[in-house]
């Protein structure tokens, strides 16, 4: 069993809480007998190797959704189709889910080859969860949603911020949670000279470049990196948009794997439970961490840490807030993390 880096913010533990917060809902969901559809469309042998290694990072994601949608006491239909699937097969499947009255989501894993991207916006609106269309309910996907509550406790002060991918489908997103808080992001994408990164508070990247942010981007005084790339390597392992030998300059970060993925699922299984069963369910919280800015001391720090972050593990559930994951102090600004060197 691996050890948790003393900067990684776990996206398991906050779905862990999430599972555990919402734990009374999963008896009368099972009793109404709902189903999640997921399609997705497998990479064919003779795809380009990027698209295939999105595609894998489509099918781990559809299968944490069928673990985590199970466990809420909800039914999946997971549909995978093949590779040269005709338009009017992928139209008909998802027209049947649409007019199912059982099915109480629909998500179509992204990518999707583009004579089928049409489709999706045939999503029934309050059935896309994830808000791959443009009528949906919801405000933004789910990952874009993960990545705000992570943020939102680091942004007391008015920091500065950079998303690095803010023109994706994520990416436009997650500016668009900041800019409704108040906050004017410095949006960036690939081609862009990414050195602005290193003068802000909090980077957000969702570009799912692997190792696109490097010891020359990130600084100790960084108080929050989200890494939200997620791209499966041929070795069985899987690389974000964080260079591995970056991955512990900054005070806190969220891991690949094990950070952002673990946060999409957690908005997902409460958006479910709002759609069936609680629709004024108040949104989960996460805490946060603590974090230096640029002029505070240690004393500050660790003193602002004591008031923000309470010792019990659960709080009561009408608040809906997760318990802090309680890591120890901060770093003082003289420790340096390592010189040593798609989207979840």
């Amino acid at each position: 069993m691996s050890i948790q880096a003393e900067n990684h913010i776990s996206g398991r533990q906050i779905l862990r809480a999430v599972h555990d917060l919402y734990t009374d809902y999963r008896g009368p969901m099972a009793a109404l007998g709902k189903t999640v559809t997921i399609i997705r469309v497998e990479a064919a042998a003779e795809d380009p190797v990027d698209w295939q290694a999105r595609a894998n990072a489509s099918r781990i994601s559809a299968e944490q959704k069928v673990a985590n949608f199970s466990r809420i006491g909800l039914k999946v239909d997971h549909r995978v189709l093949p590779a040269r699937v005709t338009p009017a097969k992928f139209a008909a499947t998802l027209e049947r889910a649409n007019v199912d009255p059982s099915v109480t989501a629909i998500i179509v894993q992204q990518p999707v080859p583009a004579r089928l991207r049409q489709f999706v916006q045939d999503i029934a609106p309050h059935k896309d969860i994830d808000a791959l269309t443009e009528g949906s309910h919801r405000q933004v996907c789910a990952t874009a949603e993960g990545i705000w509550r992570v943020v939102q406790p680091f942004t007391g002060d008015a920091p500065d911020i950079a998303v690095v991918g803010a023109r994706g489908f994520v990416g436009r997103g997650v500016v668009s949670r900041l800019v409704e808080h108040g906050h004017e992001p410095l949006q960036l994408d690939l081609g862009d000279d990414l050195a602005a990164v290193r003068d802000v508070d909090i980077v957000i990247s969702v570009t799912g470049s692997p190792g696109l942010l490097g010891p020359e981007h990130l600084r100790p005084e960084h108080r929050l990196v989200v890494d939200s790339g997620f791209v499966p390597l041929p070795n069985g392992g899987v690389a974000g948009d964080v260079s591995p030998h970056a991955s512990g300059i900054p005070q806190n970060i969220t891991p690949v794997p094990g950070g952002i993925g673990p946060v999409e699922m957690a908005v997902l299984v409460e958006r479910a439970v709002r759609n069936e069963l609680a629709p004024d369910l108040q949104p989960w919280q996460y805490p946060g961490r603590p974090y230096q800015t640029r002029t505070s001391g240690s004393a500050a720090a660790a003193q602002t840490a004591a008031l923000a972050f309470p010792s019990p593990t659960r709080v009561p559930r009408q608040a809906g807030q997760l318990a802090s994951d309680q890591p120890p102090p901060p770093r003082g600004r003289s420790e340096r993390g390592s010189d040593r060197g798609h989207h979840r």
